[in-house]
């Protein structure tokens, strides 16, 4: 395969018509090797293209199918280490819908002086801890906010009834789908939990 790009291709690879000749050139569809400029010059080619077309294709499919998944959540935005694969190596804030690493949100946090600062922050905004309520509200504005880990976290709080929230799969699965779409994975593997 040449390392020419598909968008430098500037004619019909069957009759060698150039754009500025025919209306648009069409890439094959499969190998995105060649254009045409009509469904007919894509016939007439193709003995001569399956073979490659064919070869190509497959490649191309082993690429997506083989493509290292992205990371759960990006590096740790204090410490700028990996972020552990363990749900309980990470800690999520409900007040700036940050997750942190676990060593930085247990870390002691020091003041100017050097002496530790007894009250619970938040190690990334320096919020204060917030009460129970104050989180239940925190958590609502992330989900308002379109946040894919309050949202997952509110469909779970209709799956076990818990904080006041009823009893309610239909709400459940449409939380966890909205979250899902947003990138966060968790929420297609608890559906396929609930659903298999």
């Amino acid at each position: 395969m040449s390392s020419t790009s598909i968008d430098d291709i500037t004619s019909c690879a069957n009759c060698g018509k150039g754009e500025e000749e025919s209306d648009k050139l069409k890439s094959c569809t499969a190998c995105k090797l060649v254009k045409y400029c009509s469904r007919e010059c894509q016939i007439a080619h193709r003995p001569q293209h399956k073979k490659e077309c064919r070869k190509r294709a497959t490649e191309l499919h082993d690429e997506k199918l083989f493509k290292q998944p992205p990371p759960l959540y990006d590096d740790c935005p204090i410490c700028f280490l990996r972020m552990p694969s363990l749900k309980t190596g990470s800690k999520y804030n409900t007040c700036c819908g940050k997750v942190i690493c676990s060593g930085c949100a247990y870390a002691p946090v020091y003041d100017d002086q050097g002496n530790i600062i007894a009250e619970e922050k938040c190690c990334f905004c320096r919020k204060p801890a917030p009460t129970e309520d104050e989180s239940m509200e925190r958590e609502k504005k992330r989900v308002d906010a379109g946040d894919p880990i309050a949202i997952y976290n509110q469909g779970i709080w209709y799956r076990d009834g818990m904080f006041g929230y009823p009893v309610d799969h239909v709400k459940v699965l449409e939380l966890w789908h909205r979250a899902g779409k947003l990138g966060y994975a968790e929420a297609y593997t608890n559906i396929g939990y609930i659903l298999g």
